[in-house]
Order: C-alpha cells, then sequence, then structure tokens
C-alpha cells in the first residue's frame, strides 16, 4: 500500500499487548517503529501516531510512549522503565531460577503479601504498590493527557464484567452495535497511575484497583488485542494510508504438547492470542467491503444515490481502509515452531532477568525492523 504512494501521509496506530515480562518483546519493536517514523520524516513524509492502545504491560509501555515529549523522550523513557523493571541476577544461574527469582518480588512492580496468618481470606498474592511510583517517574502524564495521540488502556469491572476503556482524548465510534456498548465502556478521564494499575491487575496475583467506586482487574482477560479503540482513531481522509502495527506477544504457531505443562502453556498462548487473529479477519473483510462499495458507487449516476442508497454508502465510507501488520514476537514463520525459546513459555511472563529482557528487546526490534521498514 505504503510502497506504491510514497508521498501520502501516514497515519499510525499502535496495539500494544498484555503478557508480563514478554512486554520486553514490545520495547524493542516499538524502539524500531519510532526510530523508522523519524527516518520517514527526515525523508519528507508526514507521520503521524493517531492512537496508542494497550492492555497490562502494554498499558505500561503506551504510557510511556504518548506520556512523552517526543518520540526520542519516548524511547528515552520505555529503555528507563525497563532497567528499573528487571532483575539483575547472576547470569550463571539458570534460566528457570533466574525466572522464577520474581516469585519474591519485582523493583518498581510488586512485593509480596506479608499478612500470611491471612491467607485464608487472600484474593490475592502480591502488592503492586511499587509500581504507581514507577510510572510517575517514567510517564509525563501531563503529556498524555494533552496529546493528540489517543491512549486508552482496558480494564474489565470485576462486578459487572464491563470492559472499560479509559482514554485520554475522543470518544469510541457513536454508531456502535447497542449489545456492544451494553458490554464494554468508554471513560474520558485525567489519566494518572491508578488507570494504568487497573489495566495490569491481573488476578488472582493482583488485586483489583478501585477508580471512581468501581473495582478494575487487567483488561486482557477479556480481549488481550484492543484493536477496534486505534482503528476508531483514525481520520476518514481519503488521501491518507493508514497502518495499523500489532504487537502480538503470543505465537500463532507451535509444536503438538507432548505433556500436560506444554498443554497448558499452549491452552494459555491460543487463549491470549485468538481474539487478535478473529479481529484481524474482520478488518481484511472490512476493506474488501468498502473497496466493494466504493467501485459500485462509482459505476451509478450521482444523481441516482438518492435517499436511503445515499445514506447508506455515506455511512460505509466512513469505516476506514486500514493496513493491519501483525508484529509476531514469537515468530515461527521462518523457523520450526519447535524452536520456540523456553524461555517464553507460560511462566516466561515472570522472567524479568536482565539476559532474558535484553534478548527480547532485541528480538523485538530486529523483528519490527524487518517487518515495518518495507512499509516505509
Amino acid at each position: 500500500m505504503m510502497a506504491g504512494q510514497p508521498q501520502k501521509p501516514i497515519e499510525i496506530g499502535l496495539v500494544l499487548q498484555g503478557g508480563g515480562a514478554l512486554g520486553a518483546y514490545e520495547w524493542g519493536a516499538v524502539t524500531a517503529l519510532l526510530e523508522l517514523m523519524d527516518q520517514a520524516e527526515a525523508q519528507g513524509r508526514q507521520v503521524t501516531l493517531k492512537a496508542v492502545t494497550g492492555v497490562s504491560i502494554g498499558a505500561l509501555n503506551a504510557a510511556c510512549i504518548v506520556g512523552s515529549r517526543d518520540r526520542a523522550d519516548a524511547r528515552r523513557r520505555l529503555a528507563d522503565l525497563w532497567q528499573d523493571l528487571r532483575l539483575d541476577v547472576p547470569s550463571f544461574l539458570p534460566q528457570p531460577v533466574r525466572r522464577d527469582l520474581a516469585l519474591f518480588g519485582l523493583p518498581g512492580f510488586y512485593v509480596p503479601r506479608a499478612d500470611v496468618w491471612a491467607f485464608s481470606t487472600w484474593t490475592y498474592v502480591y502488592e503492586p504498590s511499587l509500581l504507581p511510583r514507577t510510572l510517575e517517574r517514567h510517564v509525563d502524564f501531563a503529556a498524555l493527557n494533552s496529546s493528540e495521540t489517543t491512549f486508552v488502556a482496558t480494564a474489565v469491572d470485576v462486578e459487572s464484567g464491563v470492559l472499560t476503556r479509559f482514554r485520554n482524548r475522543g470518544a469510541a465510534r457513536s454508531d456502535k452495535d447497542p449489545q456492544d456498548r451494553g458490554l464494554e465502556r468508554d471513560e474520558v478521564a485525567r489519566i494518572g497511575p491508578r488507570h494504568i494499575l487497573a489495566s495490569a491487575s491481573l488476578a488472582p496475583g493482583f488485586p483489583w484497583t478501585e477508580i471512581d467506586g468501581r473495582k478494575y482487574w487487567d483488561g486482557g482477560l477479556v480481549d488481550n488485542t484492543p484493536l477496534g479503540d486505534a482503528i476508531d482513531a483514525f481520520s476518514d481522509d481519503p488521501e491518507v494510508d493508514r497502518l495499523l502495527a500489532v504487537m502480538n506477544l503470543y505465537p500463532l504457531r507451535a509444536r503438538l504438547p507432548r505433556h500436560l505443562p506444554e498443554v497448558d502453556d499452549r491452552v494459555h498462548e491460543i487463549g491470549y492470542a485468538s481474539r487478535l487473529r478473529q479481529d484481524r479477519v474482520t478488518a481484511e473483510r472490512i476493506n474488501e467491503f468498502i473497496a466493494t462499495i466504493e467501485a459500485l458507487a462509482a459505476l451509478v449516476p450521482t444523481e441516482a444515490l438518492t435517499g436511503d442508497a445515499k445514506r447508506r454508502i455515506a455511512r460505509a465510507r466512513q469505516y476506514k481502509t486500514v493496513e493491519v501488520v501483525d508484529i509476531d514476537m514469537q515468530d515461527s514463520s521462518e523457523t520450526d515452531p519447535a524452536q520456540q525459546d523456553v524461555a517464553d513459555d507460560r511462566y516466561g511472563l515472570r522472567d524479568f532477568s536482565a539476559p532474558t529482557i535484553e534478548r527480547r528487546r532485541a528480538n523485538g526490534y530486529a523483528l519490527a525492523m524487518r517487518r515495518l521498514a518495507p512499509l516505509f
């Protein structure tokens, strides 16, 4: 799409999944994307980051991106955030040991509960009491709330089950199906650390986070890939290229499980990744639908398009043709699925050890460069 029309402005939507320590892949991939945006502008392209949506660790990364002065500042804030989150442990320790050290707490994020005498009444295991201060250090919330880039962090209401989108600006489409509006809620808010914490409150590890009297858990429990919010933020301008970059932390393909732990891991992967596949197919069908409507409308004399037909065509044109690019962090397209890194199993979500974090950052950067560079 973009290679054929190099002078068109580019609008970019960025979708960041939840996945604990796998979010280091997003750090690397987003760094690559921001660098490519800088390079495109240096060559005379107009490039606009229209939206960044995130869940859980993706919401932390998203807050650093939108809560910054410019793209260079965003890269610095992401690097500093992950410097605070990583566990600096001896590299000679076996990977399972390095991974499981996070069970005893994570700098800048959480500590284990101390009231073991009340274990029978626990509804969570860790206190994420360190995270708000970490966010205040690494996110410019004033910049985030005044940004022209739409920021969305999702969380689910514990009692009603309603998926809630905390956004800094704008609103979702007003023409959403009423049934969807009953299951989802949009709240334009002055975003602060608690909104990010709510999105990252994954039960039963962490407690729900209360905001305005409602209790929230991690939005990934309902939808780990908020594509629609990013698509809604694109303009209706027909003279722009729209690129939706989706940072997918879970593999589509994997080898057949050989024992119960691998079955558990594969069920976990499919559960968190399947909604993305469905949404991408839907987006591609909408693209084909719009192109068909445009082609048929061009064959009909303008004076013949009246009444209900004219209204329906106008409404169809409100949808946008979007190029969706999945950046599959555990990519198996060029390798045997059996080669998936052992550190990226279900329990790899808690591997915040420095060697693993650095490997994921580097791999995310390289993969995003390979997938995105040709589009610019």
